[in-house]
């Protein structure tokens, strides 16, 4: 951890002080900023891997700031910190580019499973490395498809810096993304083909496999797991007759488990679609479920 480098922005001084007293002896490089304009600065002037960021600050305000940082610095990752959690802000946060949104107060031992958990996420190798070494596209079985990408593709005029929302934009018209679709878009963008598959498999919200309409994730991570996660696990595949991994037979809802969805402080958290759900129990299920048709 010895190059690895995080910076704590938070305009209280204890709390910036305590985060270094807990990650600088497991080897980290912390550096500090007092509000978000100091915290922006230095990110123009250095590199981090990391950056912790306060949401309520004067002047520059967290969600504000990380906006900037996807801006200035796509490469470091970003999480929330707040004592102020609400569902609103941590689906903005999360827009904005926050690898996770948790809620203060939290333990030393809490806070380095956070970091611990951006760094795995950040240094894992994509396991599409050398999707690249695959023959290129021959042929496509499905022109109707094929014609949708096209219409796509020129709404983005074919531009790389776009191709996220090309990806969400396939998958929201066909439910997931199909393996040759996307050697299609990077043929015909002339992109290598590792970058495609290499953002459909890093981010979550992308499926290479048929969905349902609507999409569940249930997060188990340590947060969730502890609030009741799993309890709304079972809750969910009685509900809906399913285990995690299927579909339901009417192509309604198809269902997964996730490590993190990047909203500890309100756990026990279930995604469908884009939509949030959070601090659930079990009762909460049946009526959130018939909102999806």
């Amino acid at each position: 951890m010895d190059n690895f480098r995080i910076l704590v922005v938070d305009d209280e001084e204890g709390f910036r002080e305590g985060c270094k007293l807990i990650l600088e002896p497991e080897g980290f490089q912390v550096d500090t900023a007092a509000d978000g304009k100091e915290g922006l600065e230095k990110i123009k002037k250095s590199f981090y891997n990391l950056v912790l960021v306060d949401m309520v600050m004067p002047g520059i305000n967290g969600l504000d700031l990380l906006g900037m940082i996807k801006e200035e610095a796509p490469e470091t990752v970003a999480i929330m910190i707040t004592g102020h959690a609400t569902v609103e802000t941590a689906v903005e946060a999360m827009k904005k580019g926050a690898f996770n949104y948790v809620m203060k107060p939290f333990t030393p031992d809490e806070l380095l499973e956070v970091v611990k958990k951006a760094i795995e996420e950040k240094v894992q190798p994509s396991p599409v490395e050398k999707v690249s070494e695959r023959p290129p596209v021959s042929a496509i079985g499905d022109i109707l498809n094929v014609e949708k990408l096209e219409t796509i593709l020129k709404k983005y005029n074919f531009d790389d810096s776009a191709l996220i929302s090309i990806l969400q934009d396939v998958q929201k018209e066909l439910k997931y993304l199909p393996e040759e679709l996307l050697r299609l878009i990077a043929d015909r963008m002339n992109i290598p083909l590792s970058r495609v598959f290499g953002l459909a498999t890093f981010y979550r919200a992308f499926s290479l496999k048929p969905r349902g309409r609507h999409h569940i994730s249930i997060c188990l991570g340590t947060a969730c797991h502890v609030k009741g996660g799993p309890n709304i696990k079972d809750r969910l595949e009685r509900e809906l007759g399913i285990k995690t991994g299927e579909t339901t037979p009417d192509g309604r809802f198809s269902m997964e488990t996730v490590r993190c969805v990047g909203c500890c402080g309100l756990a026990p958290v279930i995604v469908i679609d884009e939509n949030f759900h959070g601090k659930l129990n079990q009762s909460k299920i049946p009526l959130i479920l018939s909102k999806y048709e």
